[in-house]
């Protein structure tokens, strides 16, 4: 039996032949009553609040309105594609030089291409980092830089060609083969949404939008209006590279490519400590779940959170005992992942425990490896504290206000606030963190809906189906667990959770492909894999009733999408953004009111985020009077303003963003009357009813003779709304 077993995995871990003979520690009949329960209990209870209806699948699969403008967009989606493929293969060049330069050897062909194209992402991030610290940030040096790193990998292919795949041969029965299928849809349903335009509020409003105006910009420059701008940035760094070689389509490439590599990893982890197919099922679990498949389609911070997350962990599972090259190179990829976002502290916490408790043995020398892990994991960590301290005098803004301060252009209040809405967190008393792991699963906290209930079916009885953890599941049981203690204390939005999906897909697969309980383990892989295909579906139909085809397939110019709004996508500016960028001078610089998402700018902007100070009210609450305010204005490069009617009610209304008194209010009038002339208005307009107005102003020294003052919609709309209330 064992013989057989060893066979079909092709690769066994070390302490497999253990863990097969006490496969059956726990009987069937406790096994089948007790996980059959939970499971059909958590099922049952997601599905009653989720029912699954099929009654769209007819209009979803509808072949004809994808086909009928698709051939007028497909040279644009093959460029996008083609300039991809140089990206993420120059990073594999300059990661793989790296890392065999650094002495290391791969186990196959899957671990190498996730290792080397994590590291040439990381190498690529620092070095753009460089760029943009010294005013560099230009085309020609990324991309002279990325086509070096581009010609050495194929000098070093043709060198020395990559390992075959890890695990050998696998027979795929059918649910194997049905679970290959759900994934590789997966990733052609993310492939659309990444070909799709960008419309993700946070991405249009700091994740792209901080990264452009530093391309705007050549380099550095405070946004003293965005908090935003003082966050680790190591994905903003790769985002900036994309927005020089090809624009916003290559940045969203860049966030699918993160989530497809992480899928290779954990193909590769579950192949080297398990069998191919147990990481074939961990990768299924992982990239099905609804918010992993969301954040796929935009440019965001989880998927490249994730990929260099899981890197990390890959590293610290393959070091052996007195030998610490992986340790140092887990060091490494911890400290980009707290780069790219300060929950990163959850990876490095997971990852040196982990470590720790290998090396429980010898106390002193864990010690001191975790102090010098901790040093390497600084230098991609560090620079981004270091900037953040010479702009505001704090190194973990917006955090720690009481211990260091907020800066002096930031409101401590508003980002408080934001701690308190991004942490979405009661009371921490016991019963509420209970029952919140439950209410998460069951979307009955915001922004949890359609969460996969996998989860909490198997991983609380996943050790009745498996033998004692060997290192590896042990491992990961350590990562997962490190992640979602920091995280159940912290947040409840389950988009931040997803660093830890796959060390969760990795534990349930390895469960369900041990030896034992083979019946229930059958039932329980068709059960998982019509949840995965739920997801999918679920996923697929959002994708689809949000319209972000409509753009991919031709069914609609992406500049007449943009201009209007979408779900998820309140009140566009974007008209009014083009304007600026294809009819003002090259010196122009815009002032926007009543409106955040400042990404699609070409030319130099200010703009407030509704978690700092607002930029028309400071300038008009330092100014005398209307001319004064002008005055400043001008003095600060500012020769138009974009003000976008509806937003401004709505953010007004829940943010404060007009906070002035009667003495501003009167300065700001004063000056809109004297100096502000209308250049270019948009509409967008519902039922034959104007629901929204998007207006560009020039400013200057004085109207024209016969030119009456611009009609204020600040004062005529906005600020009448929000008194009337």
């Amino acid at each position: 039996m064992a013989k057989k077993h060893r066979k079909e995995r092709g690769h066994v871990a070390p302490g497999a032949g253990a863990a097969a003979a006490a496969a059956d520690r726990f009987p069937a009949w406790l096994a089948w009553p007790v996980v059959g329960a939970w499971f059909v209990f958590v099922l049952k209870s997601y599905y009653s609040r989720y029912p699954l209806n099929l009654g769209s699948l007819a209009a979803l699969l509808s072949p004809g309105q994808y086909t009928e403008g698709l051939f007028s967009v497909l040279p644009g989606h093959a460029l996008t594609l083609l300039a991809a493929a140089f990206f993420f293969f120059a990073c594999f060049g300059l990661g793989r030089a790296a890392l065999r330069a650094a002495g290391f050897a791969f186990s196959g062909a899957l671990e190498e291409v996730s290792l080397s194209c994590g590291a040439g992402l990381g190498l690529l991030a620092a070095y753009v980092f460089a760029l943009a610290a010294f005013k560099l940030l230009y085309l020609w040096p990324v991309a002279v830089f990325l086509a070096l790193a581009a010609g050495l990998g194929l000098y070093q292919l043709r060198a020395a060609p990559p390992a075959p795949a890890e695990g050998g041969a696998a027979a795929l029965g059918p649910l194997d083969l049905a679970a290959l299928a759900a994934l590789l849809l997966a990733l052609l349903l993310n492939l659309a949404g990444a070909l799709s335009p960008e419309i993700f509020y946070d991405a249009l409003v700091y994740h792209l939008a901080v990264p452009n105006y530093w391309v705007i910009r050549h380099g550095f420059e405070p946004m003293p209006y965005n908090f935003y701008s003082n966050l680790p940035f190591t994905h903003g760094m790769l985002y900036a590279a994309g927005l020089l070689l090809k624009g916003s389509s290559l940045t969203k490439f860049i966030n699918y490519g993160a989530g497809a590599l992480t899928v290779l990893t954990v193909l590769a982890l579950g192949a080297r400590h398990f069998s191919l197919r147990a990481g074939l099922w961990a990768a299924l679990i992982f990239y099905t779940v609804a918010h992993a498949m969301f954040a796929s389609w935009s440019a965001g911070t989880e998927a490249l959170l994730t990929l260099f997350s899981m890197l990390a962990l890959y590293c610290a599972l393959n070091r052996k005992e007195g030998e610490y090259r992986w340790l140092w190179l887990a060091a490494c990829f911890c400290g980009l992942a707290m780069g790219v976002k300060y929950t990163g502290l959850f990876t490095s916490v997971g990852v040196m425990l982990l470590y720790a408790w290998s090396d429980r043995n010898r106390p002193a020398a864990a010690l001191r490896n975790l102090a010098l892990f901790t040093l390497i994991a600084a230098v991609f960590t560090g620079p981004w504290l270091v900037k953040n301290w010479l702009y505001t005098g704090n190194p973990v803004f917006p955090f720690a206000l009481k211990l260091f301060g907020a800066g002096a252009t930031a409101d401590p209040q508003k980002l408080t606030e934001f701690a308190g809405h991004a942490a979405q967190i009661g009371p921490l008393t016991p019963k509420n963190w209970l029952l919140t792991q439950w209410r998460v699963t069951m979307g009955q906290v915001p922004n949890s809906e359609y969460f996969t209930p996998l989860f909490l079916a198997l991983l609380p009885v996943a050790f009745l189906l498996a033998a004692p953890a060997g290192p590896a599941l042990a491992g990961l049981w350590v990562f997962f667990l490190a992640w979602w203690l920091g995280w159940s204390v912290s947040s409840t939005m389950v988009r931040f959770l997803m660093p830890a999906y796959p060390a969760a897909g990795l534990v349930l697969a390895a469960a369900l492909f041990s030896p034992g309980h083979r019946a229930l383990k059958l039932a329980l892989k068709a059960a998982a894999l019509g949840v995965c295909l739920a997801a999918l579906y679920v996923s697929a139909l959002i994708f689809y009733t949000q319209g972000r085809w409509r753009p991919v397939a031709g069914a609609v110019p992406a500049e007449e999408y943009l201009a209007h709004t979408q779900p998820t996508y309140p009140y566009s500016c974007y008209a009014g953004i083009k304007f600026i960028n294809e009819q003002t001078g090259p010196g122009s610089k815009t002032l926007m009111i009543g409106d955040e998402k400042s990404f699609y700018f070409k030319k130099d902007f200010i703009v407030s985020s509704v978690y700092d100070r607002t930029a028309i009210v400071e300038y008009a609450a330092a100014a005398k009077d209307g001319d004064d305010l002008y005055a400043r204005l001008r003095g600060d490069g500012v020769t138009h303003v974009l003000f976008n009617t509806a937003d401004a009610i709505r953010l007004g209304r829940e943010y404060r963003m007009f906070y002035w008194d009667a003495r501003v209010r009167a300065a700001f009038d004063s000056f809109w009357a004297r100096h502000a002339r209308s250049v270019y208005a948009f509409e967008e307009a519902q039922g034959g009813r104007v629901f929204n107005r998007v207006e560009v102003y020039e400013l200057l020294d004085r109207l024209p003779p016969g030119v009456p003052p611009a009609f204020n919609p600040v004062k005529e709309i906005v600020m009448k709304t929000l008194d009337a209330r």
